[in-house]
């Protein structure tokens, strides 16, 4: 796929870093710079991301940065919304969960609230 980010969830990406340490919010931003969408579901509910000049490694795990997010769908649900990273600690995915199993309608982005 190789498409660039939407400007929304570079929106997200930088707001997930202002919340992390220094330097794991070094690292994502200038993972940034460079990344691309190489999956995208059709409902967004999962962004597979890309880092130019970046290879990854062979598959050792991931995890959640340390921060939680929720935002609201457009008919009101709460969306979870998690950012991960790869076993080397580079942006990997992005995640919108919906918990009563309907499908995502379309994420409000501007209802973005970070703990």
């Amino acid at each position: 796929m190789n498409d660039k980010l939407m400007a929304e969830e570079r929106m997200l990406i930088l707001k997930f870093a202002d919340k992390l340490d220094d330097q794991t919010a070094g690292v994502l931003r200038t993972d940034l710079e460079g990344a691309y969408v190489a999956h995208r579901t059709d409902d967004k509910s999962l962004t597979i991301f890309g880092i130019s000049n970046y290879k990854r490694p062979l598959y050792g795990g991931q995890h959640t940065y340390e921060v939680e997010g929720t935002m609201q769908d457009v008919d009101g649900a709460q969306l979870s919304v998690l950012l991960h990273a790869d076993s080397d600690g580079h942006l990997l995915e992005l995640e919108l969960l919906r918990w009563d199993n309907a499908p995502i309608n379309g994420p409000k982005w501007d209802s973005l609230k970070l703990y």
